[in-house]
Order: C-alpha cells, then structure tokens, then sequence
C-alpha cells in the first residue's frame, strides 16, 4: 500500500508532465495556437506547431515596433499595434524574425 505522500507525489508529477513545455519568459516556449503575441522584443510563443490550412495570427501587444518576416519574403508592416496573419497550407518548418531586432527577435512555425 502507497503512502498518501508517495500519491500525492505521483499525481504532482503527473500533473507538472500534462503542463507542456515551460516558457522561458524570453522567447515565450513552444506552443498550439494559431495565434502569438508580438510583445517588446519577443514573439510569444517562440515556436508554434500548427495543422496545414491553418491561419495564425501574430497580435502586437508591446510598444515597440517589429516586423515578422519569414525566410520566403512574406513580411508584415512595421508596426506598433495591431494584427498580422498568414495561412500554412504545406506543411514544413516556417522561420520568421523582427526586421528590427534581426535573429535576436525570431521565432517558427511547424506546420504538420
């Protein structure tokens, strides 16, 4: 018979595993969403993982202005509020950055 504090252990860790990956509050961890904040200096979350004919939209939501601009030309406006959005219909892995702050501000989307 399991003590009610080896239990208790389990669950925590079964709870903490079910939680995802942790975010670094930096770069904004990984995620499954189909949208990403675009805060001061950060894309949030950094990596995003979506199904093909998906539509993510990037919600600026800092006070600075920033670009998203991916490896294959497609590129928002420079900005300081508002929304951008671009549709993954093939999958592959979709690279981007802030055309201010280059690789330092930079961020994915896998697209399965």
């Amino acid at each position: 018979m399991k003590s009610s504090s080896g239990l208790a252990a389990v669950l925590l860790a079964l709870a903490l595993a079910s939680c995802g990956g942790a975010s670094d509050g930096i770069t904004g961890g990984g995620g499954r969403s189909d949208s990403i904040d675009v805060a001061d200096n950060f894309y949030r979350p950094a990596s995003d993982t979506v199904a093909a004919g998906t539509t993510v939209t990037w919600n600026w939501t800092g006070t600075r202005s920033h670009t998203v601009t991916f490896e294959d030309g497609v590129t928002s406006e420079k900005i300081t509020s508002g929304s951008f959005s671009r549709t993954f219909d093939e999958p592959g892995t979709y690279a981007y950055q802030c055309n201010v702050h280059g690789a330092s501000m930079s961020g994915t989307v896998v697209v399965e």
